[in-house]
């Protein structure tokens, strides 16, 4: 996302909220997670969970690493986003280019019918040329 654009903070806003609640979630799935104490760093996550307020201090210790895999995610999702579009305005691109091009040679084709005379000039613009 460019800085420049206007809704900048409302998508630092959605990414923060996001980060937020994804962290608190982790932290509510440790307290929960019933093998995670023979893990070495689950198993302390899960122990510190028990403590008083200890779920939101696991939670904080895990904002980080779960902003940073949301912004990756985000990340990637609005880089595949603008590659399909750019491939999208690509073959709009290319339709309307092979659409010129068949109307041409159909105006040509009804000009040679008619028994216009083409001048150099129309002949070089109808074959494209001119452009």
């Amino acid at each position: 996302m460019a800085e420049d654009r206007p809704n900048t903070a409302l998508w630092r806003f959605f990414d923060g909220a996001a980060s937020v609640s994804a962290s608190m979630l982790l932290s509510v799935a440790v307290n929960a997670c019933a093998f995670c104490n023979g893990l070495p760093l689950l198993g302390y996550l899960a122990a510190l969970t028990n403590r008083e307020d200890g779920i939101i201090i696991t939670a904080t210790l895990l904002l980080f690493p779960t902003t940073t895999a949301l912004y990756g995610v985000f990340k990637m999702f609005f880089a595949a986003k603008e590659a399909a579009e750019r491939k999208a305005r690509e073959r709009q691109r290319q339709a309307r280019e092979e659409g010129i091009r068949e109307e041409r040679k159909r105006i040509g084709r009804i000009l040679q019918e008619q028994g216009v005379e083409l001048t150099p000039e129309l002949a070089r613009r109808l074959a494209g040329d001119d452009e």
